[in-house]
């Protein structure tokens, strides 16, 4: 079961118990803007629903800050830190707990720095990058190892320097 709480407009928290792990996922909401951190922490299978405490700041102002979450497992509590993006486990019962994995990830209303393509493959067609190669059946196209090779303009068959035409469709090539 997940338990969430807005701690402020456009900031949730999210707590769940996956087996032995509780994931604890902060979500930041503002105009054209989207922030998401996901920790992973081995406390052992929850005994009783978490607990929160909203932390507050000083002066006037008086907003959230953060977030305590109690975790309450056979081998004692756990408390977990929530500070802006930041989810740390505060303290345990045992010396045993601890992060598993942590991901941040930002989404803006523009575009966002793709990936480097990864080599790819479906049925039995292949495609890699660097240096760019595909391949699709017994037909291979192979971009970065063209240096010197000529190929005919009408269809891509490679040629010959000698040849006058190709050998694939039968076009005229030039000298």
């Amino acid at each position: 079961m997940i338990h969430n709480w807005e701690l402020a407009t456009g900031h949730q928290i999210s707590v769940e118990n996956q087996g032995a792990q509780t994931v604890v996922t902060i979500s930041n909401t503002s105009a054209g803007q989207q922030q998401r951190s996901i920790n992973s922490f081995n406390t052992g299978i929850w005994l009783v629903p978490p607990e929160m405490s909203i932390l507050h700041g000083r002066g006037s102002a008086n907003e959230p800050t953060g977030a305590t979450l109690k975790i309450t497992t056979s081998t004692g509590a756990s408390l977990i830190q929530v500070r802006g993006n930041s989810i740390q486990m505060q303290s345990s019962h045992s010396g045993e707990h601890r992060s598993n994995t942590s991901t941040s990830t930002s989404f803006t209303a523009g575009m966002q720095p793709m990936q480097p393509m990864q080599p790819m493959q479906m049925g039995n067609m292949q495609m890699n990058m660097q240096p760019m190669v595909m391949k699709m059946g017994d037909m291979e196209l192979n971009m970065g190892a063209t240096a010197g090779k000529k190929f005919c303009t009408q269809c891509g068959t490679p040629v010959k320097s000698a040849d006058k035409f190709c050998a694939g469709c039968g076009h005229k090539l030039e000298s």
